[in-house]
């Protein structure tokens, strides 16, 4: 069996289309309409049906998914182990949340390229439902990603990094945080670009009988930290966010948990030696601050 129409089949099952396919795979649309066909053939069996105007995976074809993705996989893995103690080359595609790509990974980089000329990294600044969506494009070789311990859906992977989160209040405010989080006008500031935030801040403040005054949601901590210095609310932050003069930073003693940082690849390419080397060089990074 042709690896090429078993990595057509996972494509055309993860985007639905010939044209999307052949985007993927690098191959024309033609091309790929006759490789599904010939898979078929040698199976006897149809694997696909269309759906108005995509093309869906028949009973047969759901059931020789994850078969599909296995081989792709171990072929993968198989790529990586094959030159383990060869020289770092080549460019590898990153994309990470800033604070990572800030703290983490360009340290790394700058280390790496100083010990290996031939390495190219690319970054780009992503959040994590971004990165993941990038990863299975295959648009990029490591994502790195975070969760919020206490609200978490399920980690993806073995975390390399977490800090505490802590609460972000004016300086002018000289409560402790336990009578800030029990007080129902608290006016609170979360992520615009994820609703871990809310969740976080709801959990907080569950005990205390009211539902938490949510009043900004802003992307950039540095925007954060100007809202809260001037006195217009209050948030839950890692202990390794941006400083201001006119923010004072609470520990909460694991009240919110942490946040816990995550590399990662495609299934079978963690292995891949430059892959393994620049996530190893991140994981360091971050140890040593």
């Amino acid at each position: 069996m042709d690896l090429r129409w078993i990595r057509v089949l996972v494509e055309l099952a993860d985007h639905g289309t010939l044209r999307a396919a052949a985007d993927m795979t690098g191959y024309s649309t033609s091309a790929v309409s006759q490789q599904l066909a010939a898979l078929q053939r040698s199976l006897g069996v149809a694997l696909v049906e269309p759906v108005g105007r995509t093309l869906a995976l028949t009973p047969a074809g759901r059931a020789l998914l994850p078969h599909a993705r296995t081989v792709l996989a171990a072929l993968d893995t198989a790529r990586g182990a094959l030159a383990p103690d060869g020289p770092l080359i080549g460019r590898v595609r990153l994309a990470g949340y800033a604070t990572s790509l800030a703290h983490h990974v360009i340290p790394a980089v700058t280390a790496l390229r100083e010990r290996h000329p031939g390495l190219t990294v690319t970054m780009q600044e992503r959040e994590p439902s971004e990165v993941r969506g990038l990863l299975d494009r295959d648009e990029i070789d490591i994502g790195v990603v975070y969760d919020l311990s206490l609200v978490s859906r399920g980690a993806p992977a073995t975390a390399y990094h977490q800090v505490p989160i802590e609460l972000a209040v004016a300086a002018a405010d000289r409560r402790p945080a336990e009578e800030i989080i029990a007080d129902p006008a608290t006016e609170w500031i979360a992520n615009s670009r994820s609703s871990e935030d809310d969740r976080l801040v709801q959990h907080v403040t569950a005990g205390h009988g009211f539902s938490a005054r949510l009043l900004h949601h802003v992307d950039s901590l540095d925007l954060v930290v100007h809202l809260i210095a001037a006195g217009l609310g209050t948030a839950l932050v890692a202990a390794d966010g941006p400083r201001h003069p006119g923010v004072r930073r609470l520990p909460l003693n694991g009240l919110a948990g942490t946040r816990r940082s995550y590399a990662l690849t495609r299934p079978g390419r963690e292995s891949w030696h430059t892959n393994a080397a620049v996530i190893s060089a991140v994981a360091a990074s971050a140890h040593d601050r």
